[in-house]
């Protein structure tokens, strides 16, 4: 691969936005096999052997539906399980349902029977990689595990969730690469792929680790139908998350309304905390429709799912 590698691309690929990320991991081929393996066994820390794959893409049929998906299932040749997922934009509750989904890949194991136990319960691990800062600290990797705090003694149970926030890792110099441990490699991997800029750190990180080499090399793959369909999926999950984002909004400053009114007179406080929120929730719809236009949305549909008119968003 030359330092041109992105010039056979439309446009740079994002590998944070999830239908690209998963695109990379989930096809039927040794190199994203050899992929993936790489990801995991780097962040889990282990060895592993991947048995199976599977995208996990339910229907949306409601708005509400995007917040219970993750991006890929992996079971692994020891039997041991694993949720992977890319999220662009946690959201404030991330961490409840990255327990929820822990807690259900492990307890659906099946243990009936005469000659099984509870000793037969494989671990169960979610990875996820996330594009915007969820914790407050300055770790960019974490691994929870069931622990007393007290004592500072492990359980020992067989569950553990990791998170890789992306935009925390910084790269002091290119000339690092080589000291660099894989779970560091792949985590600047993802984080500067897309820029242009960065071509020769990724040649560097691609000859650290033959797995980032295989991710290339199936991104590369990807035909003419394949990047229009990851775009159209692009396009529909930003309308979606634009969608919800305004619902939160609208919610939280409804939310604000009531609590200002309580503290300063109900009909008074609720009109002033609804006009700030209608304030807010106006800008954040501009930037809204500001990102449709960028994506050659048409103008109906960022009518449609901004409540501005037609006016407004050309003016933009």
């Amino acid at each position: 691969m030359n330092p041109d590698y992105h010039a056979s691309f439309p446009e740079p690929l994002d590998i944070c936005n999830d239908a690209v990320f998963k695109a990379i991991f989930t096809k039927e081929t040794t190199e994203s096999r050899t992929a993936l393996k790489s990801l995991l066994s780097a962040f889990l820390e282990k060895e592993l052997s991947v048995l199976e794959v599977k995208a996990n893409e339910p229907p949306i049929n409601d708005l509400r539906d995007r917040l219970i998906r993750f991006d890929i299932s992996v079971k692994f040749n020891d039997g041991e399980l694993a949720n992977v997922e890319m999220t662009l934009n946690p959201k404030q509750h991330e961490s409840l349902r990255f327990e929820f989904y822990t807690a259900r890949l492990f307890v659906n194991q099946d243990i009936r029977g005469k000659n099984k136990s509870y000793k037969d319960l494989k671990p169960a691990y979610h990875l996820s990689f996330l594009n915007k800062n969820l914790y407050p600290d300055k770790g960019w990797l974490h691994r929870f595990v069931y622990y007393d705090p007290e004592k500072h003694v492990k359980m020992g149970g067989r569950t553990e969730i990791v998170t890789v926030e992306l935009k925390k890792l910084e790269l002091a110099s290119e000339d690092t690469v080589e000291q660099m441990d894989l779970r560091e490699v792949w985590t600047l991997f993802m984080k500067y792929f897309r820029e242009d800029e960065r071509a020769e750190l990724i040649q560097k990180l691609m000859k650290r680790d033959e797995g980032i080499a295989a991710a290339v090399q199936v991104i590369q793959g990807f035909t003419e139908s394949e990047l229009e369909g990851l775009a159209a999926i692009s396009r529909d999950k930003f309308e979606f998350d634009a969608r919800e984002e305004l619902y939160e909004m609208r919610l939280v400053a409804e939310a604000e309304g009531h609590a200002k009114g309580h503290a300063k007179g109900l009909a008074e406080g609720l009109a002033e905390g609804l006009a700030e929120g209608r304030q807010e929730t106006c800008k954040e719809k501009l930037r809204i429709a500001a990102g449709f236009k960028e994506l050659g949305v048409p103008t109906e549909t960022i009518a449609l799912a901004t409540g501005l008119s037609a006016e407004v968003i050309e003016s933009l």
